[in-house]
């Protein structure tokens, strides 16, 4: 994924984002995102491709499936993607996933909704 760098927009333009809240930026990054995809033409990951995205670490969240390098298990995004929180919301909480982070959650739930879902249960039942 590109990464937007101040240095290579004007510097009105640096200056108004630097100048915004916290929120605007942040939805001007997840817009910016989106116009690079767009532009660049790639499509978001599918499950086949979310390796990078997703990975199984023993002795990391259980074994459960994680977004990348993070201990930030999937099953608990899809709860709280269940319980109504939006991506946006969710990018705000955790400010170390990106859209793409999210995109790759969702298409591994499409693929591996058994293995979610009794990560959820057993998360209920701890609870």
């Amino acid at each position: 994924m590109a990464t937007l760098q101040l240095q290579d927009i004007n510097e009105k333009v640096a200056q108004a984002y630097i100048n915004s809240s916290e929120r605007q930026q942040q939805r001007l990054k997840l817009i910016v995102e989106e116009v690079i995809l767009f532009w660049t033409e790639i499509s978001p990951p599918k499950a086949s491709k979310t390796e990078t995205f997703i990975q199984h670490t023993p002795d990391v969240c259980g074994g459960n499936a994680c977004i990348r390098d993070t201990r930030i298990p999937v099953w608990m995004l899809v709860s709280l993607h269940s319980q109504g929180a939006t991506d946006q919301e969710l990018l705000k909480d955790y400010p170390s996933l990106t859209l793409m982070d999210l995109k790759a959650a969702w298409d591994y739930y499409q693929d591996h909704k058994n293995e979610i879902n009794q990560a959820i249960a057993v998360q209920n039942d701890d609870n």
